[in-house]
């Protein structure tokens, strides 16, 4: 659909052929937010870039911005350095940090602004709205931002190879990084937060919409959080190969003229199934191979403090996915205690189907299974504790938190 719509094959009618040319000013929108947020951990400035474009003078920046936030970021700097008990080998000057905040300070301004600009401007456009196709409401570029999520979440798909193969290199791997203990704490905490304020959000949502259909009562449960963690990492193949196969399918169309309103590669629901069975099992047989090779390779103690929180780390990944992988080893599989009284232990040992069994018992049942539930929101939470117990939590943690609340 994003290809059909990009190269204008797209069949839309009504308002939606009419939307389809402004949702290329949300994709202009997103590629200077994105060269924005790179000029920003790139390069380094202390004025706005509407200063360098002319639109202001680089004394009136000084005398409405510089000036009258230098004394409030003098203000926070003495109270953190208070906190962290005085500089440390590390630390920089205090014109870096000041610059660095200002910086970050202006940034986020001149964002605000330019939707202060957008906001006018749609306002403005209700007045020739008979003349000119463009929103004159703001909920009409919500719909839009939409529309472009939808046709472009695809292209996230490898974020969650790319997670777990960085956890993956961290626990084989000994790194070093410099940072505060108590500022990715903090950090962590705030991801943590907001990450379960959307889960909750979007979750109460349908569950509300759902409940006024059916005349029933809104109902929240751990599920959600659960599912949405389980949801990150198991779908990045199938989005793989949707992409992959879309493709695919849409170059044949347009080269061919071939028919791809429907499926023709065999049973989708097997092929998902198969992707995602050998894709957690992947998953948790890389976990214990990263434990049995920490203890075998026979690290330093540093090395074995850095390696240690990759592989707890990834060995919480496993534990969200081995629920999902256990059921789709085991569905379908029949065994009966009649059967199993008839078989010595070495026939048991050999069959396939008592193992399925066995498994079975353990994992899919009530008990287990209120554990996983609680165990993903719980390490979520424990997370930022550990990195104020040890820094070598902090960088995989962290990061993992942010991109599993961008997956969900």
């Amino acid at each position: 659909l994003c290809l059909q719509w990009v190269t204008q094959n797209a069949d839309a009618h009504g308002q939606a052929k009419k939307n389809g040319p402004l949702l290329w000013c949300v994709i202009f929108a997103f590629i200077g937010f994105l060269y924005a947020l790179i000029r920003l951990v790139t390069i380094e400035y202390t004025s706005s870039i509407l200063v360098s474009a002319g639109v202001f003078k680089t004394t009136t920046y000084d005398d409405w911005v510089r000036k009258p936030l230098a004394p409030l970021i003098k203000i926070a700097f003495d109270t953190l350095l208070w906190l962290r008990g005085g500089h440390s080998p590390n630390s920089y000057t205090y014109k870096v940090y000041e610059d660095m905040t200002l910086q970050f300070i202006v940034w986020l301004g001149t964002l605000c602004l330019c939707f202060l600009i957008l906001w006018i401007f749609t306002n403005m456009c209700k007045a020739c709205q008979r003349f000119i196709i463009f929103p004159n409401e703001m909920k009409w570029w919500g719909r839009l931002v939409i529309s472009f999520d939808n046709l472009t979440y695809w292209v996230w798909f490898w974020t969650s190879f790319f997670w777990i193969g960085f956890n993956v290199f961290l626990a084989v791997k000994p790194s070093s990084f410099h940072f505060n203990n108590l500022g990715m704490m903090s950090f962590m905490l705030a991801a943590t937060v907001l990450n379960y304020a959307l889960i909750i959000a979007n979750s109460l949502r349908f569950s509300i919409m759902e409940s006024i259909d059916a005349n029933e009562i809104a109902f929240l449960s751990m599920d959600n959080i659960w599912r949405a963690n389980q949801l990150f990492f198991m779908v990045g193949p199938i989005q793989g190969f949707s992409v992959l196969t879309g493709t695919k399918n849409f170059i044949s169309y347009l080269l061919y003229g071939q028919d791809i309103g429907g499926w023709s590669g065999g049973d989708l629901t097997q092929v998902s199934i198969a992707i995602v069975k050998y894709w957690t099992s992947m998953i948790i047989v890389s976990s214990i191979a990263c434990w049995v090779y920490l203890f075998t390779s026979n690290p330093t103690d540093v090395e074995y403090q850095s390696r240690r929180p990759g592989c707890i780390i990834f060995t919480f990944i496993a534990m969200d996915v081995l629920h999902p992988c256990v059921y789709l080893r085991t569905v379908g599989n029949k065994w009966t205690k009649e059967e199993a009284a008839k078989m010595s232990m070495f026939q048991k040992l050999t069959c396939s189907r008592w193992w399925k069994s066995l498994l079975q018992t353990l994992i899919l049942n009530e008990a287990t299974t209120n554990v996983f539930r609680y165990v993903a929101p719980a390490y979520n939470f424990m997370l930022p504790l550990l990195v104020f117990y040890n820094s070598y939590y902090g960088v995989s943690a962290g990061f993992t938190l942010v991109a599993v609340g961008a997956g969900h």
